[in-house]
This record gives C-alpha cells, structure tokens and sequence, in this order.
C-alpha cells in the first residue's frame, strides 16, 4: 500500500511525492523497520520493497510472526493504514488550510497505527506463502467459503475465489472433453478481451473528464487567487503597521505594558491570525541533528512566557499545547516542563549574552551560594640566596608574608589575602492586565521578550561600569555592585580634567596617560581596553593616533565586542552608560579586565504573580550576579573625569 499519499492529511498538510526523491529514504533503506503506532520499542516488521510515484510514498512490507496480536488484527484487517515518521527539510505554508506543502523531508520510520493523520494512506491485506501446501492450511484455517482474498506469492499476484466444491458425475460417455476445454479457453480469452476494452473505454473517458474538471478548477483558482491576494495584500499590511505601532508603544514604556496592550486590544484580537501568519513565514527549517535541541526554541520561549503572563500551565495554552505536542513528536518521546523551562532560561540568558559590550571582557564564575570567599596572593616575594648553607633568617621566605618586609633581613613574603565576591539580584517586571485574553498577548509576546532581554543588558553593562554611584541609575544605597568607575573614584584612581564646563575634547593622550598611571597593570597594551562616552569618542575620532576598525581590520571587532578602534594597541570599546557630559562626571577609563571577577550564582528565572488589588499580573525575570576586583585598591583600573567646575 502506499505509506504517504499527496491528500490533505488531518492536520491539513500535504506531502508531495517529491519530497521523497530527494535522499530522503536513502537512511531509512539501511535499515527499514515497520514499527506499530510509531512506538521505537515495539518493532513489528521490515518493508520489503520501497518507492515512489505519482501517488505518493508506496512499499510492500512483511509482518514478523513475532508481532503477536498485532500481526492477527492485521491479517482480520482491522488495522489497515500507514503513517510516516519523518523530519521537515523544505515547506511552504499554505494559509487557506493552515497547514504546509512539504516539499522535502527525510524519513525516520513506517508504521502501522490504528488512526492515521492520512486517511488515504491504507493497505490491501495480502500474505505470503513459500509453497502451495502452506498457502492451502492457511486457506483452510482462516477463510470461510465465498470468500475473497488476494496471494502473494514470488511468482505472480493471482485473485482466486473459494466457492463450494461440486461433485462431478463419473458418467463421461458423451461427454468431449477436449471440445469444452476448447470453448471454455475461447469464451475466456472473449471476455477477458471485452473487459480490456471497457476498461480502456473507461480509462480514457475518467481522463479527459478529469482534464476537464482540472482546467476549469485552474480558471477558478486563478480568479480566485487574485481575489484573494488583493485581500491578503490589504491585510498583511495592516498587521504590519500594527507591529509596527506595537513595538514603538513598547519601547517607550516597557513596565506598563498592561497599557500598551489595552489601547491595542480590539485591533490585536481582529488581526492576530495575520499577525501569527507574518511570523510563520519568517520561519526556516533546517537540518537540526537527531535529538540534539529542540523542535523550535523561538515557539518555545513564546509558550513558556505565554502561560506566565496567562498564570496557567504551559499545557493549557491552545499554543502551548501545539508546542508541546509538535516538540514531543520530534524528540520522540514527553518532554518535561522542567526541561521547558530550563530551555527558556538559557535562551533568554544567551540572548542578554549577546547584547552586552562590556561582560565578555571579564571572567566570570559559578557560585553555589550568594557569598563566596576567594583567595588571592597578589604578588610573589624574593627567595634568598644563601652561602654555607645558612640563612640570614630564621629560614629562607618568598611567600605568604608581608610584602613591605621584603627588603632586608629576614626577607620574608606576602600575605595569602582573601576577597568576598557578593551577588546582587536583577529584577525587571512587565504588567497585564487580568482580562487580556491569549489572541491579544500572542503578538506583542516577542516584545516583551525583548524588551526584557534588553532592559536586563542595560542593567548589567551600567553595573558593571558605574555601578554604585551617583551618576548611575542604581544610586549610592549599596542595591548595586561597585562598577569600574565606582571602584577608581573610592581608590582616588582618576584623572580630573583642566578644562572648564566639561567641554575636555578627548586624545589619544589622555588615554595614554591614564594607561601609564595604572603601573605594571598598564605595560602590556594588549590587557588594557578604553572605555569611552559617544561625546568622547567623536573628539577621538579627530586625534590621528586613534586607529578605528578600517585602519586595525576585522581582528579587533573578532577579539573584543564593541571595539570601534584602538589607541597604541589597546582596543577602544563605546559605552552608553556613562552619565550624560556636565562637570564632575566621568566621561572615560582604563582597565585591565584580568584583574577583575563576575560572578553568577544562577541562569535566568521568569516567575507571576497575580495582583488582586490592581487586577493585573506582573512578570518577573531575575538573575543573581556579583562583580569584584581580584587585588583590593590596585590601580587595574584608571579613570578620567571633566572638571568640577
């Protein structure tokens, strides 16, 4: 029978034959198990014979013995249908049925199920025989007198009908045997002549009947096609304004998104089939590997933060149950929501990863708990040379003492310091309001997301530079970690601008300076990065020892994110967070990332709640992480600042 056909299965797909013809079933012919309602663990033959037509995906199997009850439902042909195991490669998606045409896909495994998603995708009951002796105790035990059945057999496929046996009278005297065996092959060559005819007859008068019926459905089509898009035309670019519209409304009040969504919920509700049509058509299928990630992490990140904004479970969301079912297809077996979430969180942690500037630059660790000490030996003492085997001292040193005494007898080391490295939690929150139903949280899911993912990287990258000051967004409270700045103006570690009313036009100069004040963690170029304001690094751009991106090559951007240039071989990084230019504020610096640690005690956690006052519910995402320097008050950090007044 044919396993897959080209008809419109239940979930209104359609496989084109062609699909198959392009290496598909190369790995499946290497080992070509039938298994039963696609289960791995319950293997109950091998096909035989595979290829492919006009029809679809046809082959002929043999059921083992072994398969038990399974094998005797198929021979009684209660189960008589095909289903395929495959992945998608190449399709199309077709809005009038919401489903695709797929025009490419590997095969994994056949089936025999009890229900297929392809109702056209049945099998004749057929049996093979090695000799004519088994095919008659077959035919005894299990075919009842009258009825039809078809053999397969090596030599030729024959239709043979059991009826009753008559019994011949032994009185032959008149009766011409050859005579009627004569008649008998004449009559049977007629009508055997007479049944090609009509046949023929009625192959030719179904063909060019359904030519007919084909040229005029085409006409039809393409009437209706034009009709059609003209509509889709019109619709698609109100969904697009609507997005549009949506995602400026976002950006510009990303907490309150319970208003966004409320002065949009009419249009969103009306145009979210055409809103969910411009995102499917956007996506791309590719060869992923055998259950090496999951069926589309994209789908899934909108799932998960689609029943945090609904307060359900994942699986009682009409899209988080599609999801679900189309990701446990793929990988072959349920999936838990614990992986789910796992997923979502190193998604959403990956995707702040790639926004910030300034966090790739410094190592960071994993903590176990929110505290962690670390030890430190800033520096090594000098080992003592000695004559007649007798020390100055008690005994020679170079380690774990003081480093002030290590000139002059006894010559002892440096201390064994310790750092504490304390995480902070980032916390970022979005509303809905309680009635917003899931049609009109569908479309702006992407943007929460996003919004989410950058208004953490903007928390981290200022943390990370200002930190706990004023000049930063966090204040001088201690919710923040010290950034860069806040550790160089506590150590004094700053170089104060001459020129009046912040109008300093910075040069390469300046930042050789404040390289050369950072001591022996400023001689090698290649540990420093400049961090300047965007005021700053257009007076920059003027200085001809400033070498930008066309001058140093694609080396630079490949070794440190966000570098614009570099000055006497150390790169130059533009950052955003610094204070807005006026006088006192800083508006550069310099560092040596190796001397400092960032520390993560978890990945990305996105948790509700439902407010029953305000009739909202808020979504939370938070992360713990902490950053320190290696060597208290070392100068690995220098930075510049406009004039106080």
């Amino acid at each position: 029978g044919y396993a897959s056909t080209n008809d419109q299965d239940r979930a209104g797909d359609i496989i084109e034959p062609k699909a198959w013809s392009k290496g598909g079933i190369g790995n499946y012919e290497n080992n070509p198990i039938i298994l039963f309602n696609h289960d791995y663990h319950n293997p109950i033959g091998k096909t035989t014979e595979l290829g492919v037509d006009d029809i679809g995906l046809k082959i002929k199997g043999k059921i083992s013995k072994s398969a038990g009850k399974i094998r005797d439902l198929v021979k009684e042909g209660v189960l008589g249908a095909f289903s395929v195991g495959f992945r998608v490669k190449d399709a199309d998606y077709n809005e009038e049925t919401d489903g695709y045409r797929i025009k490419d896909a590997e095969l994994f495994e056949i089936s025999v199920v009890s229900v297929p998603a392809n109702q056209a995708a049945t099998f004749s009951v057929a049996k093979s025989f090695d000799s004519d002796k088994d095919y008659q105790n077959w035919k005894t035990n299990n075919v009842k007198t009258g009825q039809s059945i078809t053999i397969d057999s090596p030599e030729a496929t024959v239709n043979q009908t059991v009826i009753k046996e008559t019994e011949m009278s032994e009185n032959t005297e008149n009766f011409d045997l050859d005579e009627f065996a004569k008649q008998a092959a004449e009559k049977a060559v007629a009508a055997y002549a007479m049944k090609q005819a009509e046949q023929k007859a009625k192959t030719e008068a179904e063909a060019q009947q359904a030519a007919d019926e084909e040229a005029a459905v085409q006409a039809g089509i393409q009437e209706k096609k034009a009709e059609v898009e003209s509509i889709v035309k019109a619709g698609t670019e109100g969904a697009e304004r609507l997005v549009s519209d949506l995602e400026a409304r976002v950006n510009k009040g990303y907490t309150n998104l319970e208003s966004v969504v409320d002065e949009l919920k009419s249009e969103l509700k009306e145009k979210s089939d055409e809103i969910m049509n411009i995102r499917e058509s956007k996506r791309t299928f590719s060869d992923r590997g055998e259950k090496k990630g999951f069926y589309n992490s994209k789908d899934i990140d909108d799932a998960w933060l689609l029943s945090k904004a609904l307060g359900r479970p994942m699986e009682d969301t009409v899209y988080g149950k599609s999801v679900i079912e189309k990701q446990n297809a793929h990988s072959g077996v349920a999936v838990s929501s614990a992986d789910f979430e796992q997923e979502v969180s190193t998604n959403i942690e990956r995707d702040i990863q790639n926004k910030l500037i300034l966090a790739p630059m410094f190592e960071e660790i994993t903590m176990n708990a929110a505290t962690m000490l670390i030890p430190v030996l800033p520096d090594a003492g000098y080992a003592e040379f000695t004559s007649n085997q007798a020390a100055t001292g008690s005994s020679p040193h170079g380690n774990l003492e003081e480093r002030g005494d290590t000139y002059g007898s006894p010559y002892a080391g440096i201390d064994l310091t310790e750092r504490s490295l304390t995480t902070k939690k980032l916390i970022s929150t979005s509303y809905l309001g309680n009635e917003t139903e899931e049609d009109a949280i569908m479309p702006v899911l992407p943007l929460i997301r996003e919004s989410m993912i950058r208004a953490h990287a903007r928390s981290v990258e200022s943390g990370l530079l200002v930190g706990n000051l004023a000049d930063g967004p966090f204040g001088t409270s201690g919710a923040c970690f010290d950034g860069i700045v806040t550790l160089a103006s506590g150590d004094s570690d700053k170089t104060q601008s001459t020129t009046a009313f912040a109008s300093e036009a910075l040069t390469a100069a300046h930042l050789l300076g404040a390289r050369k004040n950072m001591g022996k963690y400023g001689v090698n170029a290649a540990d420093v990065v400049y961090i300047v304001n965007q005021t700053e690094w257009f007076n920059l751009m003027d200085d001809a020892e400033f070498q930008d991106v066309n001058l140093v090559g694609d080396s630079l951007a490949s070794k440190v994110q966000g570098a614009v240039g570099m000055v006497y071989g150390s790169p130059v990084v533009l950052c955003d967070e610094f204070a807005t230019p006026a006088v006192g504020k800083y508006y550069a610096c310099a560092v040596n990332p190796s001397m400092f640690i960032k520390g993560r005690l978890r990945g990305m956690t996105v948790e509700s709640d439902y407010e029953v006052a305000n009739q909202r519910r808020v979504l939370v995402a938070s992360q713990r992480i902490g950053f320190i320097d290696k060597i208290d008050a070392s100068t690995a950090k220098w930075a510049l600042q406009y004039k106080a007044s």
